[in-house]
């Protein structure tokens, strides 16, 4: 197959777009702006950017918000490179304005601007930076409290999601979240009892404030190691191997961690049931490196034997 250079220099095997119909190529190429030789590459972000365009401009019909937040949540994972229309940038007080609400509001909408948030901080660095100085840590944390103890499940989610992109790499965010007693509506989802991503994305969160030097003194008072422990018992990969890494950040740097870790029978007997099984080896190497910490500590050791034969 002959390979095809558009005008901006792209080189593509194709010269059409299998991602979008002939339609829209036409639509595009007749309001000038698609070139006809255009290749997929920059016919596919011309599409892209034009939607986009088009959803910001419906976020001012209350009818059409939720939808075209929807939609720029997808849009926003099919951009080429990390350029944002301006647009959309303007927009973003917008999606802080849905937030502040956290004792009311649409919980859906407020769902939706959460995962647009997140997406927009993953796009770019610079993006990231300018929307958690813009304080949507406190903002989504806030989101959190007001509903940890419903069933608004996608909100919980979407929120739980948001606050972890805002705090990856992070620490000075994280710390103050941690010293403000801000993750104890976390935790509380850190539930075995609850759907299974719920509990992923608040496990997330924790690892995320568990990277950040000098939170493991307060991430063990508010109880994190007791709740990760506790994930040890959901059957799914993704929680399990978040609940180990949490528990492998903080176990090492605290003495008073491994005892409470050693003295929970229930957390030592899945952590032994994960060792054995051979169908998750990340899980299983996790494990046996958390045990082997366990096991070298003398205060921790008979404990450990003690939960073994309860």
């Amino acid at each position: 197959m002959d390979l095809h250079r558009c005008r901006c220099g792209h080189v593509c095997l194709f010269h059409d777009c299998q991602d979008l119909t002939s339609v829209v190529m036409a639509v595009l190429i007749a309001a000038d702006i698609l070139h006809p030789l255009a290749c997929g590459i920059c016919r596919l972000k011309a599409a892209v950017e034009r939607y986009i365009c088009e959803e910001v401009s419906n976020l001012q019909d209350d009818e059409r918000k939720a939808q075209a937040m929807a939609g720029l949540c997808i849009l926003l994972t099919q951009l080429q490179d990390p350029s944002v229309p301006d647009e959309l940038i303007d927009a973003i007080p917008t999606f802080y304005s849905l937030l502040d609400d956290a004792q009311g509001g649409d919980r859906s909408i407020q769902a939706n601007a959460c995962a647009v948030l997140s997406a927009l901080m993953a796009v770019s660095e610079g993006l990231h930076k300018r929307i958690v100085n813009d304080g949507v840590v406190r903002r989504v944390q806030q989101l959190i409290t007001a509903v940890a103890d419903t069933e608004e499940r996608t909100l919980q989610l979407n929120a739980l999601a948001c606050l972890a992109e805002a705090l990856r790499d992070r620490e000075e965010e994280a710390a103050a979240l941690v010293a403000a007693g801000g993750l104890a509506p976390v935790l509380q989802l850190c539930n075995p009892g609850l759907p299974v991503r719920l509990q992923e994305a608040a496990a997330d969160v924790v690892c995320a404030v568990a990277c950040a030097e000098g939170t493991g003194g307060a991430l063990s008072e508010q109880g994190a190691v007791e709740k990760l422990a506790s994930l040890l018992a959901t059957p799914n990969h993704d929680v399990r191997v978040r609940a180990l890494m949490g528990l492998g950040m903080m176990l090492p740097k605290s003495n008073d961690n491994q005892v409470f870790m050693a003295r929970n029978a229930a957390a030592i007997t899945n952590l032994l049931a994960i060792m054995r099984q051979q169908e998750d080896q990340d899980c299983r190497i996790l494990a046996r490196d958390i045990f082997a910490g366990l096991a070298r500590n003398p205060q921790s050791k008979d404990l450990i034997a003690q939960a073994m034969r309860t």
